[in-house]
């Protein structure tokens, strides 16, 4: 079977996968896990308005199909959940073609405090339906150059 061939058959198996995986790196002793949705705070939205204190710094890294903000956003907070966190502030994404990046602190309440600015959830897969599949651009053309002419050395 020729190179071609392998690699059309090796894209074509790995054009449905993805996959996302999480790290931490804990500050404190994890909570109980948390049964509330956890909020996520964008890095431009100001912090709860209520005292909290920090747990861990969470990551979440999508690959393949997994490589989007929704399923980074999905990723974190299902990580700040199992430590038991309230929220994730500071939360930053950085999206790349075939891996994204995200991360943020994870926190815990102290208590009940004033309304602040709403929280970013994460988004809901049956009210936002998946992008369609984006197919890949075309190869460029390439020319062969003119052949220099001989000028007899």
């Amino acid at each position: 079977m020729s190179r071609a061939a392998l690699g059309a058959i090796a894209l074509a198996t790995l054009a449905g996968c993805g996959h996302t995986e999480t790290h931490a790196a804990m500050l404190r002793a994890p909570q109980a896990p948390s049964t509330q949705p956890v909020e996520l705070y964008v890095i431009d939205q100001a912090a709860p308005a209520r005292p909290f204190y920090d747990i861990a710094i969470v990551q979440a890294i999508g690959f393949g199909n997994d490589a989007n903000p929704e399923d980074i956003a999905k990723a974190l907070s299902a990580k700040a959940a199992s430590l038991g966190c309230d929220a994730v502030i500071r939360v930053s994404f950085d999206v790349g073609y075939s891996r994204a990046h995200g991360s943020g602190v994870c926190v815990k309440y102290l208590g009940p405090g004033a309304a602040g600015p709403a929280p970013v959830l994460p988004p809901n897969p049956e009210a936002n339906p998946a992008p369609p599949a984006m197919r890949p651009a075309p190869a460029p053309r390439i020319e062969p150059l003119p052949s220099a002419p001989n000028r007899g050395r």
